[in-house]
């Protein structure tokens, strides 16, 4: 094995054990809405300038692989998958990916200059993210 799979594997782990087993023990019934604001609050943070930025930041990030599939006047849906989120979901029903949408609405919100919010759901080996802005918005890709 490689030291790079080795270091990915190994990344993988450890968010797995902190996003899925720590935050939600520590947060309990607030965790969805606490983790979503953290969201927002960490890409208020990181000025990204295009939509292929913030696709790089998730895949570096360890936030799995984003790729918008869909856009309309004020809704975009992205899916976000990829190894780490097949790991995630498979090991845990309750896996949680609020904070990859508070990221990606504040990102959106950041290069829109338009409020934004967004929800998420789950398939097997998904997350569709849902985003609504209030305005119909063009991204910089």
């Amino acid at each position: 094995m490689t030291e790079s799979i080795q270091n990915q594997e190994f990344d993988n782990f450890s968010l797995i054990l902190l996003r899925d087993y720590l935050l939600p023990e520590l947060l309990q019934n607030d965790e969805s809405e606490i983790i979503y604001w953290a969201g927002k609050s960490l890409a208020m943070k990181l000025k990204l300038i295009s939509t292929a930025d913030i696709q790089r930041f998730f895949f570096s990030a360890g936030f799995g692989n984003l790729t918008k599939i869909n856009q309309k006047s004020i809704e975009q849906t992205w899916v976000l998958d990829g190894p780490v989120i097949e790991e995630r979901l498979e090991n845990n029903l309750d896996a949680s990916f609020s904070l990859e949408t508070g990221f990606l609405a504040q990102q959106i919100q950041q290069l829109s200059e338009c409020g934004t919010e967004a929800e998420w759901s789950k398939t097997k080996t998904s997350v569709t993210i849902r985003v609504v802005t209030e305005m119909p918005v063009t991204l910089p890709e």
